[in-house]
């Protein structure tokens, strides 16, 4: 999630500088899943690359690949009969699993394989090309509660066609170097959309984790987010670039602005803010402005916001040539933002939740898990407080980026579809709003001119 950013962070002291003209990290290599083919011949003997998987291609999945009792088990068992591609596919396996069956030596394929195309021609074209053709698995549904899987998303609209998974997973307080595992979990558990931000300073380990995960580029949703200190048209660009870098890719799906005012407090000097030129205004006329051109010139699919509250919103629309597509807020039983989310819906731009289970951060932690609306619901459905939670949020109308480094959570908390709230499940939570805010530090976004 993107909850608030705690001062005591000590990566915190470097972010003004970051933005006034560091050095980027270098390029990162595209995947090489995303170039197909597995070497020539027939099976897969040695073969560390998964092929393009073809609707015809042969199969032959090991009957003894995995354990018994294990997250994957009950999944690949439903799938592993499969004797092509296509029938893999129609028994819920995605064409990431066979990646991965493939590479772990699960998975035979009985036809020859293509020979790889070289790195250099498969990134030949500009940007624009590879957004005109964002297929993927990813499929759209009217509203959050419609979702039926981790794939199923919201139309964010727009000549790029952009679809973002109703259920993600979040990445905030997943430390630089220590990121890569928990998001791998997930992509191996199904998810679809990965949550991260310049500020929170681990996309590269993002990146290294969707490379190693096997999973096509088209086939996910990478949301990243401009940092508060990069303001402005230049600044923003240049974020932009250095994300890009960092996370390996070519292409950024959902293109965010962090906070709707400049950096203050620590550690700058007191009455400072970074960019040093901050007015109110530039977050429209320049920031904003950037993140349109990112879109139209097809660098990005589709461009939204974080914490904006309605007026910040309404200034946002008069004066936009792109309104935006996403508003990622603070939502939860204790801040049921009714009038927000409505105004989103009225206005088709889609509100994600974050610190939907709680705040993790150490200058406010919370949890819902006992409140008795939430405990009774997980009783009755017989599944647990966060799942209630999460699916409380998909009902209300809102997406959701849960974070989690245990893999049993991780897994759990991908599980919200094969039940649903009733009304009245769904209003006793509602109840439970106060109007308390943990994230920055409790400040009401809306205070921020």
């Amino acid at each position: 999630a993107v909850a608030a950013f705690c001062p005591a962070r000590a990566a915190a002291a470097a972010a003004c500088a970051r933005s006034q003209g560091s050095p980027s990290s270098p390029a990162m290599k595209r995947p090489a899943a995303d170039l197909g083919g597995a070497g020539s011949g027939g099976g897969n003997q040695g073969a560390r690359e998964p092929p393009k998987w073809e609707d015809g291609m042969r199969i032959k999945f090991d009957k003894n690949g995995k354990r018994e009792g294990t997250a994957s088990w009950d999944r690949f068992e439903r799938y592993r009969p499969a004797k092509t591609v296509a029938e893999a596919l129609k028994l819920g396996a995605s064409k990431a699993d066979l990646s991965w069956d493939f590479q772990k030596g699960l998975l035979k394929v009985l036809d020859a394989l293509p020979a790889v195309p070289s790195a250099k021609r498969a990134r030949a074209g500009p940007t624009i090309q590879v957004a005109a053709k964002f297929a993927g698995s990813l499929h759209a549904v009217k509203a959050p509660n419609a979702a039926k899987n981790l794939r199923d998303g919201v139309a964010l609209g727009g000549a790029n066609g952009a679809v973002m998974p109703v259920v993600g997973f979040g990445t905030y307080k997943l430390k630089k170097g220590e990121a890569k595992g928990p998001v791998l979990e997930a992509l191996r558990n199904g998810y679809r959309l990965i949550d991260t931000a310049q500020v929170y300073e681990n996309e590269g380990d993002v990146g290294a984790a969707i490379r190693e995960s096997g999973v096509p580029r088209e086939e996910l949703c990478i949301e990243t987010k401009v940092w508060r200190s990069s303001h402005g048209y230049d600044r923003t660009k240049k974020a932009f670039q250095q994300s890009l870098k960092r996370l390996g890719v070519n292409y950024i799906d959902v293109y965010l602005i962090h906070w709707p005012g400049a950096k203050t407090g620590w550690p700058l000097p007191r009455g400072t803010v970074c960019p040093p030129d901050w007015t109110p205004s530039l977050r429209d006329t320049g920031t904003w402005r950037a993140m349109e051109d990112l879109y139209t010139e097809g660098k990005v699919r589709a461009i939204g916001v974080c914490n904006y509250s309605v007026r910040h919103l309404k200034q946002l629309l008069k004066t936009c040539r792109i309104k935006p597509m996403i508003n990622q807020v603070e939502f939860h039983p204790y801040l049921v933002q009714t009038e927000l989310l409505e105004f989103c819906k009225q206005n088709g731009i889609a509100l994600q939740a974050y610190a939907s289970l709680g705040s993790g951060d150490k200058c406010a932690a919370e949890t819902f898990f006992a409140l008795p609306p939430v405990k009774a619901a997980a009783a009755k459905h017989k599944v647990t407080p966060a799942q209630v939670l999460l699916r409380w949020a998909l009902d209300k109308g809102a997406m959701v980026v849960p974070k989690s480094s245990n893999p049993k959570r991780v897994a759990e908390n991908s599980n919200l579809f094969g039940f649903s709230l009733s009304a009245a499940e769904v209003k006793a939570i509602d109840a439970m709003h106060n109007g308390t805010r943990f994230a920055w530090k409790g400040l009401d976004p809306d205070t921020v001119e």
